[in-house]
């Protein structure tokens, strides 16, 4: 099994990327055959014509066939056991070469995946993408943030000239995590109270 570092790739993982590999190396090697099946396609006279769409015809069922059992493979990952990877079959299909990247790489914490669309500069798309997966509470570690936590991120959208990114989300989160922990346990009025000190 294909590991990455000490960890192994899920098997349902594993097995889409080894049908859409081999769907990939079929085509290429039939495309070939018909490359070599075909040499006067391009030749003036019946007979080019009549090999140039016979070629057509081979390499556009190679294509299909390609197509086919690559969108079979997708689909499997719909009845996968991990949340990420079934709400990424479910959901992600139009980027699906960036989604291959991911579920490569699964299982794996948010900070990994991250770091990961840094390095593939998938900014915009990831970005979205993260927001979304989380609110659906299948990221891992992660804990689907709350109406009111969510109508906080989405004013702060509306009152400034563009959207956070997730640096930027994720340093206010952790500035209510710590209101909520202060507000629960008392213990910032109970300093202030002592102090005198005055919250700007």
């Amino acid at each position: 099994m294909a590991k990455q570092g000490a960890r192994q790739m899920l098997p349902e993982v594993q097995k889409y990327i080894e049908s859409f590999e081999a769907a990939r190396s079929t085509q290429e090697a039939a495309v070939a055959a018909a490359d070599k099946k075909y040499p006067e396609r391009y030749s003036f006279g019946e007979d080019g014509r009549r090999q140039a769409s016979a070629y057509s015809e081979e390499v556009q069922k190679a294509y299909n066939t390609r197509a086919d059992v690559q969108a079979d493979a997708w689909d499997a990952l719909k009845t996968s056991g991990d949340p990420l990877v079934k709400w990424i079959a479910e959901n992600c299909a139009e980027y699906r070469e960036q989604a291959q990247c991911i579920l490569a790489v699964l299982p794996a914490t948010v900070e990994e995946l991250d770091d990961l669309a840094d390095t593939n500069e998938w900014c915009p798309v990831w970005d979205a993408f993260r927001r979304e997966a989380i609110d659906a509470g299948v990221m891992p570690g992660v804990t689907p943030p709350s109406p009111a936590r969510k109508a906080v991120f989405e004013r702060i959208n509306e009152e400034s000239c563009c959207r956070m990114d997730r640096r930027v989300m994720r340093r206010i989160d952790k500035a209510l995590d710590a209101l909520v922990h202060e507000v629960l346990t008392g213990s910032g009025s109970a300093t202030e109270a002592k102090g005198g000190a005055v919250r700007a």
